[in-house]
């Protein structure tokens, strides 16, 4: 299945949450039972830093997922451009897949 392309815009110093739901390539709801999921957002790809996105599973048969970044994880990152990929890993077999990746965009924070 094709990775989706989803850029985003974050103001540094505020929490930043996304409500997904993972369909399959029919555009059904994507049971994701048994899958673990990893995400990672990094100022290129061969940086060493990196801040961990968290990913909550909400209804696994529905393939509803969040994704959180807190306002602390925000606050620390410098502004500009950065990449992130989240990776959906199927637990029974080990099989991985990229779902979702795209450029996280961080805005300054100008109140602290």
């Amino acid at each position: 299945m094709a990775t989706v392309k989803w850029n985003q815009d974050i103001n540094a110093g505020s929490n930043w949450f996304a409500d997904i739901n993972i369909l399959d390539s029919n555009g059904a709801a994507r049971d994701v039972t048994g899958q673990t999921f990893q995400s990672y957002i990094r100022r290129h790809y061969k940086s060493i830093n990196k801040e961990e996105i968290t990913i909550t599973v909400v209804n696994p048969v529905t393939g509803n997922v969040t994704f959180e970044l807190s306002a602390a994880q925000t606050s620390a990152l410098k502004h500009g451009k950065y990449l992130y990929d989240i990776e959906m890993t199927e637990t029974a077999t080990g099989i991985v897949e990229r779902i979702i990746q795209g450029v996280i965009t961080i805005r300054p924070e100008i109140t602290k």
